[in-house]
């Protein structure tokens, strides 16, 4: 349930589940050196579980998830809205949820959810794929199965979200892969 990223050679992890609690403790591993290094915790303490996260080859992204306050423990709930996203040069975050400093202008996920597995970076942009949530804030696919068929892609130049075409079957506890231009997301669970 950790988020990750490879950067320059350099595997970052952040957030995650120890024990049955999310924590937001986030750090960089040197393959080479094998060695682990901590870094800045995730803002506020706002670690986040179950978040699909991606690198666009500078930064580390951390999109919606779950977390304290809202299934904290590995379990289904709401999920979260916020992108979170980590610099490597500055050892700094910037969130959308915190509504003063900078970084508060992010646009927030479309729809708050959880088990999105990774974010997958093409051409510029991001694709949030799929997810759960414990209630039903934007709507899925099926009320009684609580998971969603649908495609956020953010573009960070221009702090964007558009909907892209459904999935053909809604699925949580993914993990996307680019293969050949090509997205695949295999697997996954249909009920939450």
């Amino acid at each position: 349930s950790v988020s990750t990223a490879l950067i320059d050679g350099l595997i970052y992890a952040a957030g995650g589940i120890v024990g049955s609690t999310t924590v937001s403790n986030c750090a960089v591993y040197d393959p080479v050196l094998d060695s682990w290094t901590s870094l800045a915790p995730v803002p506020a303490g706002d670690g986040r579980n179950h978040a699909a996260a991606g690198t666009d080859g500078e930064r580390f992204y951390i999109f919606g998830g779950r977390g304290q306050g809202s299934g904290a423990c590995n379990c289904v709930a709401d999920g979260f809205d916020s992108v979170q996203i980590y610099d490597p040069l500055t050892d700094t975050w910037i969130t959308s949820d915190d509504l003063v400093a900078p970084g508060s202008d992010l646009a927030p996920l479309p729809v708050q959810r959880g088990g999105t597995g990774k974010a997958i970076w093409y051409r510029g942009e991001f694709y949030v794929f799929g997810g759960e949530t414990q209630n039903n804030p934007g709507g899925y696919a099926d009320p009684v199965d609580r998971v969603y068929d649908r495609v956020d892609v953010y573009n960070p130049v221009t702090n964007t979200w558009r909907l892209e075409a459904e999935m053909p079957t809604a699925r949580h506890g993914i993990y996307p892969v680019l293969y050949q231009s090509r997205m695949f997301v295999a697997g996954g669970g249909w009920k939450a």
